[in-house]
């Protein structure tokens, strides 16, 4: 099965920004352990692209030019304000309307290549439509949905994400397990040397 990777890079981190001015508060260019926040989701991309078409959803220029150092596809992101959904529809618009649409957040440095490769060999061999990573009850991104669902998905507002669709089909889900520290992402500042 064909697969766009949607990297959602759009969105603004109101926690951080009220707590920390570094990068001018935008949390996926602020420093993490020698490098920005966004580039360890770019490197995990960059891993599956033998598998995949790479898109990111952004308005920042650093970001899109890296994106574009890559080979990936930069999608202009919405206004933060329209929230989560409307950068999802953005990367639907953009990606092939055959593909399967993984949406992948960039604030989950310990999400590593590995995982997503792992994640989406898997899910290419079974036959649910649906997939969600967990780490025992706790459940994040990537996530991933079959193209049947490209109108459902460009119906939500909000964000909720694709939480709906799970919670409206919870037979046609296929689980990848992943470690509890995978899902680990940061909406507030964090401590130098947080990876070790």
């Amino acid at each position: 099965m064909k697969t766009d990777l949607i990297l959602l890079a759009g969105g603004v981190s109101r926690r951080f920004a009220a707590i920390s001015r570094e990068s001018e508060g935008k949390k996926l260019l602020a420093d993490f352990d020698g490098k920005p926040l966004f580039q360890y989701a770019f490197d995990a991309a960059q891993a599956v692209s033998p598998l995949c078409r790479i898109l990111a959803v952004t308005r920042e220029p650093a970001i899109r030019e890296e994106a574009l150092r890559r080979g990936f596809c930069p999608v202009e992101a919405p206004p933060p304000e329209e929230g989560m959904a409307a950068s999802m529809r953005a990367g639907i618009l953009k990606a092939r309307a055959d593909a399967a649409f993984c949406f992948f957040v960039c604030d989950e440095p310990y999400f590593t290549g590995e995982l997503l490769y792992g994640f989406l060999e898997a899910y290419a061999r079974q036959e649910l439509p649906l997939g969600r990573v967990k780490a025992g009850n706790r459940f994040g991104s990537p996530t991933i949905f079959a193209p049947i669902f490209r109108e459902e998905l460009l119906s939500i507002h909000g964000d909720q994400g694709g939480r709906s669709l799970f919670k409206r089909y919870p037979d046609r889900i296929f689980y990848y397990d992943v470690p509890e520290k995978a899902l680990t992402d940061f909406d507030t500042p964090w401590e130098h040397g947080q990876n070790e």
